[in-house]
């Protein structure tokens, strides 16, 4: 038998903070997540209401990165969450967040890994295989993981 060695990823995860919606001002509120998270970068996964899946379902995996052409966390969720995008009109959102201080290209496929081996709702690309480079990673979560696996690999078999 072959010994495989993975570099290992470890994301501890905050939240659910709750995502409310105001109905004066049309908009979505991320009041309840402390400045000092919204103000990072990593993985977030957004839940909420899904009409097959349920109340509480994983609905999206996103990555943010850092750097000049980088998003925070909060300027990330306000994109996702402006009128007209995917997640407008979805009830009981929340969100959970895992900083990374790792390059981009790692985060990068982090989230690939969590798409791949957790297929929420909302999510497009990865559901088929993480992407290339991927499969020399194990990821970690650990804490408030909400829905996802305490461990996932990025190697797969086709």
């Amino acid at each position: 038998m072959k010994k495989l060695s993975f570099d290992i990823v470890d994301i501890d995860w905050e939240g659910p903070f709750p995502i409310t919606y105001d109905r004066a001002g049309d908009c979505y509120l991320l009041d309840q997540i402390p400045s000092e998270l919204l103000l990072s970068s990593g993985i977030y996964q957004i839940y909420g209401r899904h009409p097959v899946y349920g109340k509480d379902s994983l609905l999206y995996i996103g990555e943010t990165k850092v750097g000049e052409s980088g998003r925070t966390f909060k300027s990330r969720l306000v994109e996702h969450l402006r009128e007209g995008s995917r997640f407008f009109g979805h009830t009981n959102l929340s969100v959970h967040l895992g900083v990374l201080d790792l390059p981009n290209d790692i985060v990068q496929k982090v989230e690939s890994i969590l798409i791949f081996n957790h297929a929420p709702a909302l999510n497009r690309r990865h559901i088929d295989g993480p992407i290339a480079g991927a499969e020399t990673l194990l990821v970690r979560n650990w804490s408030f993981v909400g829905a996802l696996e305490s461990a996932c690999l990025g190697l797969w078999e086709e």
